[in-house]
């Protein structure tokens, strides 16, 4: 008898604290919007067109990182565009992709539908090593709108969780990089 208290206590305990999410069905209207979203933002990555990489982050990112930093919307895509590009400048892209075939969805604890697309990227360093990257790219809808958000960087993912709280017991897998010949 006291064994069934304790493993109904722990059940009941993991069931309140353990974020709840669910799967979800991608309505095809929505799969071929985050479909568009990904092939601009393909194209944009490879051809440096950093303008366009910052407008893939949602908007209401984008004007807390404003706010917080105390500087107009216009002038912060303008300076994340210019800080992308020197990020950049000396890496080459050899293949970059996302595999929504593959993607995961599913739904927050408090029913916002998101996805977790396997994203893998292959770059050639100013030195020449060869790298590459694989990991999961957010896509998250706002306003109608679909998004994607990097979340192998743990100060966006704070920044995330920040405008996104339903976000907050989320858990992220982690990405993986080696160098490769």
């Amino acid at each position: 008898m006291i064994r069934k208290i304790l493993m109904a206590s722990v059940l009941f305990v993991a069931a309140c604290t353990t974020p709840q999410t669910s799967s979800y069905t991608l309505p095809p209207e929505d799969r071929a919007a985050i479909s568009t979203r990904i092939a601009n933002f393909e194209q944009a990555f490879v051809r440096g067109n950093t303008t366009e990489i910052v407008n893939i982050i949602p908007p209401r990112m984008i004007a807390t990182i404003a706010k917080d930093a105390g500087v107009p919307e216009p002038m912060l895509r303008r300076e994340l565009a210019k800080l992308t590009r020197e990020t950049t400048r000396d890496v080459k892209i050899l293949s970059f992709g996302m595999s929504l075939e593959n993607a995961t969805f599913r739904t927050t604890p408090t029913g916002r539908p998101y996805g977790l697309i396997p994203t893998q990227t292959v770059i050639r360093t100013a030195e020449g090593q060869k790298l590459q990257s694989n990991n999961q790219t957010l896509t998250l809808e706002d306003g109608d709108k679909w998004y994607l958000i990097r979340i192998d960087d743990a100060r966006q993912v704070e920044l995330m969780r920040k405008v996104y709280p339903d976000f907050k017991d989320v858990t992220f897998p982690k990405g993986t990089s080696k160098v490769i010949k």
